[in-house]
């Protein structure tokens, strides 16, 4: 590896008009030098495309590439790894804001140590849709892993195990923009993405951390996820919301039983992942009038699986969101939990700042 590592920073890009300008400025403003931007236009239908060739003329170390047909995120993604000549990849979001010291922190903390996988800090910014007034930040930091340092580096499988449920815990783990990942280990072992919806992101990083022999997280927040209610990549309707979660529970908790880390802890969070979203499905149902009848018939057809026994059993109560939530669906009291969907529905609707907030609680 050179003395200066060069970074591929991938872009898929499809219907951000209103906010790639922003993002591309973010890179070509970037304090380090010595990397290349590859914008993926997935036969965006508005402005996205010629916004992002202005960029290219510009500056040569942008690249455009264009889809001859819409093939979504993760075929985007996975052009841009074909093309990726740097060190180490990072997958942004088009629609987000990231620090101008991005690729300068990343290269800095690379140069001592260069690990198979980088993660570093962001904030979730919930923005008003009308005027981008900021409503609501968190902070997605080490602080939330009780952690006192600035960086934390390992190359014990164990430990990285371990850290990687509690990144799941804190919605560190499961997002490709927060993270470099090396070059070769995405090549050698032909990482991509997969062609399924809503849940992409946490399979791609589940499969790399199959191959993961050194991780760093550092504390600096050096990303901005931007919430402003505008159409996410990777957002849209989705009819099958919770067969989806179920994905992404089954492929974490496979994956810690290979590894033989699956104890009370790690159960405990993916019980609270998988109630999560069965509340969340309960609203879902709610919002397309589903009837009642037919929402708790599916509860309890679902309450009979055994994805649902097994974790019925390790739903933790240290929380009052727990405990108000998803604890009566563990218990099988499908009707006061229905109760309180229609009133997280009500929040959602008429309060979404409160909604924001209350779904933030872990």
């Amino acid at each position: 590896m050179n003395d200066k590592i060069k970074f591929s920073v991938i872009v898929p890009t499809y219907g951000v008009g209103d906010y790639i300008g922003d993002a591309l400025g973010c890179l070509m403003m970037q304090t380090y030098d010595n990397f290349e931007v590859i914008i993926v236009d997935d036969c965006s239908p508005d402005k996205s495309g010629d916004i992002a060739r202005t960029f290219v003329q510009r500056d040569d170390r942008f690249i455009y590439i264009r889809h001859d047909t819409n093939q979504g995120v993760s075929a985007a993604r996975n052009t841009g790894i074909d093309h990726a000549t740097g060190d180490y990849i990072l997958f942004l979001d088009p629609d987000d804001l990231y620090e101008r010291n991005l690729l300068r922190v990343c290269a800095a903390a690379l140069q001592r140590n260069q690990v198979d996988l980088l993660v570093y800090s962001f904030t979730e910014d919930y923005r008003n849709y009308e005027t981008g007034k900021m409503e609501y930040r968190k902070g997605i930091t080490l602080e939330l892993l009780d952690y006192d340092d600035d960086v934390i580096s390992t190359n014990d499988p164990v430990t990285i195990h371990r850290l990687a449920m509690q990144m799941e815990e804190i919605t560190m783990l499961g997002y490709p923009w927060n993270k470099c990942y090396k070059t070769s280990v995405v090549k050698e072992h032909n990482l991509r993405f997969q062609k399924i919806k809503h849940v992409e992101d946490i399979l791609f990083n589940c499969d790399m951390l199959d191959y993961t022999e050194s991780l760093m997280i550092l504390n600096d927040v050096l990303y901005h996820y931007r919430n402003q209610g505008q159409m996410r990549l990777t957002g849209g309707e989705i009819d099958d919301y919770f067969e989806l979660q179920k994905i992404r529970v089954k492929r974490i908790y496979e994956q810690q039983q290979k590894w033989k880390t699956c104890d009370f802890e790690v159960l405990g969070i993916l019980a609270k992942e998988y109630f999560r979203s069965f509340q969340s499905a309960m609203v879902r149902q709610l919002e397309t009038k589903t009837k009642t009848d037919d929402i708790l018939a599916w509860c309890k057809k679902e309450s009979q699986t055994e994805l649902f026994q097994e974790f019925s059993r390790y739903l933790p109560s240290d929380s009052k969101t727990i405990k108000l939530l998803y604890k009566p669906i563990a218990d099988g009291m499908f009707g006061t939990a229905l109760r309180r969907a229609r009133l997280m529905k009500y929040t959602k609707q008429y309060f979404p700042g409160v909604f924001n907030r209350a779904k933030q609680i872990r």
